[in-house]
């Protein structure tokens, strides 16, 4: 998993887009609770189960004329599937299948004889592979001339054979205990990304990170690896994308593929995906982290957009206006950053994705059916927090209360439209894309439509999907911040009192004395909107019901540690 950012973005290749191609029906990923039950016969009693039959996987191609073949294979389970107390596994075993060696016929190939192995063909040709809620997926890329040979001696045995050594996977167990401490003390904004992602769907199987915790870790087997393997590693539970059409090419490495645990004789197991619980009022978690230089601000709540609502496209839109992530177009980088000079950045999102610290576009390959909406603020001085979270969620409100106009839409869908150039870069993103699409089962691709799908949203079309999904009633805040401003930032949000930000002494403001010999700020007239609504920020009740203080160190020890507040 710690390889698996810094690969989503490594690839290069030409920008093509070419029709997508899809061999079989998506089969059902995921059951969601409260679904209607299905019949029953008149005895009650359940038909007989007929005899499985592995399934075969979906293809998607994207038409390449570069020198470079990139191949993924998605796997449709991530760390939802995790069983309860072995959180950890669906990313241990993508770890041991990646770096823990396979069989290729009565020869084992090490991790390093795998590199010695890919080395001649290039970076790209050593795999990779990143474990998300949802998916698990396997990244592959080698020059045509040697793709015979390639998937012959590397991606078929790799996941057909993983030898899932025991002493390796102790050594990439005690690797990922290590990357947890990591994420809890060195890596502090990721470390809040990950607190709101668990805290807003606190109650389901999105509450735990992928890389597991610190109890779970350690106790999981080589057992637990080979039968989560043999459970979920299905051809039928595979899409695989191939950034070629030649159908010699794409039928070479879907039949490596469909031979992935070919012999299993029975369904992979159901896993059930529970709809978050629903909670009334707004609530806050305080991370306290000793030593943390600065502090960050999120807020989040779920609801029930994905990219296959006929909300998403109009929601989109109106996140570009409010908080492009890592671009000043936005709202929010307006206000708090750029007027005001608060922070390095201020962002909203209409879904999750992880990586967000260090890629300043989307990246692909970890769709959920369930998604939440959010901001965040990085990073801010401690002192300033609150008073920042008052301000985005005052700006959050009047976006929902006032709705865009007819031009704030037309510069929303301007910019959207030149995000595009970013997002369809390479030939890994275009297919990263319509592997996601595939997941979603989507009429539409993501990219293959986008600009369409832009051009087509309405200004009518972007408030009533304001209005339909973004309430600012139930709202989830984290806030990490250190030991000596806990308390300060405790009592400020129990009070609800005007808490100010900058001073008129931050903004070198200059001063005067009346005749009396009272000094005086002068405030520019071009400021005094600044002021004012720096005053109207200050002012903004948060009305927090709930509020949690937990220790740094106490995350990831537990799935359910942040059900407290529920």
């Amino acid at each position: 998993m710690k390889k698996s950012f810094q690969k989503l973005l490594s690839f290069a290749g030409m920008l093509l887009i070419a029709a997508c191609t899809t061999v079989t029906p998506p089969p059902p990923i995921a059951t969601i609770e409260n679904e209607p039950p299905a019949a029953v016969s008149q005895a009650n009693v359940e038909p007989p189960l007929p005899p499985y039959t592995p399934g075969e996987p979906r293809v998607v191609t994207l038409a390449s004329s570069s020198p470079l073949v990139t191949i993924s294979v998605m796997v449709t389970q991530g760390s939802t599937a995790d069983p309860v107390g072995k959180e950890g596994l669906a990313n241990l075993t993508a770890d041991s299948i990646l770096d823990g060696g396979y069989m290729n016929g009565a020869t084992k190939i090490t991790k390093e004889r795998l590199a010695e192995m890919t080395a001649p063909w290039g970076s790209g040709a050593r795999p990779s592979t990143f474990t998300s809620s949802r998916t698990t997926t396997f990244y592959f890329t080698a020059p045509r001339e040697v793709l015979n040979q390639y998937v012959r001696d590397v991606l078929r045995p790799m996941l057909n054979e993983p030898a899932f050594d025991a002493q390796e996977i102790d050594r990439l167990k005690n690797e990922t205990v290590s990357a947890i401490s990591s994420l809890r003390s060195e890596d502090l904004e990721n470390l809040g990304l990950s607190v709101i992602d668990q805290y807003v769907l606190a109650g389901t199987p999105y509450e735990h990170h992928p890389i597991g915790t610190d109890a779970a870790v350690p106790a999981l087997t080589r057992d637990d690896v080979v039968r989560f393997y043999r459970d979920f590693y299905r051809p039928e539970n595979m899409i695989v994308g191939v950034s070629s059409d030649d159908p010699a090419v794409v039928a070479q490495v879907r039949d490596a593929v469909r031979s992935v645990n070919r012999n299993a004789t029975t369904a992979s197991p159901a896993v059930v995906i529970p709809r978050p619980a629903a909670f009334t009022g707004r609530e806050a978690v305080i991370i306290q982290e000793p030593n943390a230089p600065a502090a960050s601000v999120h807020l989040g709540f779920p609801y029930a957009v994905n990219r296959n609502h006929p909300d998403y496209w109009p929601l989109y839109v109106a996140n570009v206006w409010l908080g492009t992530h890592r671009d000043s177009f936005g709202q929010l980088y307006g206000k708090i950053r750029e007027e005001r000079g608060y922070n390095y950045g201020d962002y909203s999102y209409i879904e999750y994705w992880g990586g967000r610290t260090y890629n300043l576009f989307q990246v692909f390959n970890q769709p959920r059916e369930q998604q939440y909406f959010s901001l965040w603020l990085r990073p801010v001085k401690h002192e300033h927090a609150v008073h920042l979270a008052k301000a985005a969620t005052y700006e959050l409100e009047q976006m929902v209360q006032r709705g865009l106009t007819a031009d704030d839409v037309t510069a929303a869908k301007n910019k959207a439209k030149i995000l595009y150039l970013n997002l369809g870069e390479t030939v890994p993103r275009l297919l990263a894309a319509r592997v996601d699409d595939a997941f979603y089962g989507a009429r539409q691709g993501f990219l293959n439509d986008y600009l369409t799908a832009i051009e087509a949203v309405t200004p009518e079309q972007v408030n009533a999907a304001i209005r339909r999904n973004l309430g600012t009633e139930n709202i989830r805040y984290v806030i990490v911040t250190s030991t000596p401003h806990l308390a300060a930032t405790q009592e400020q949000l129990r009070t609800d009192l005007p808490v100010y930000g900058k001073s008129w002494k931050d903004y070198e403001f200059s001063t005067a004395k009346l005749a009396d010999g009272t000094t005086v700020w002068q405030v520019p007239e071009a400021k005094m909107p600044t002021v004012q609504l720096d005053a109207v920020w200050a002012s903004h009740p948060l009305r927090i019901r709930r509020m949690t203080v937990i220790p740094a160190s106490a995350l990831f020890t537990s799935p359910t540690m942040l059900r407290m507040n529920n």
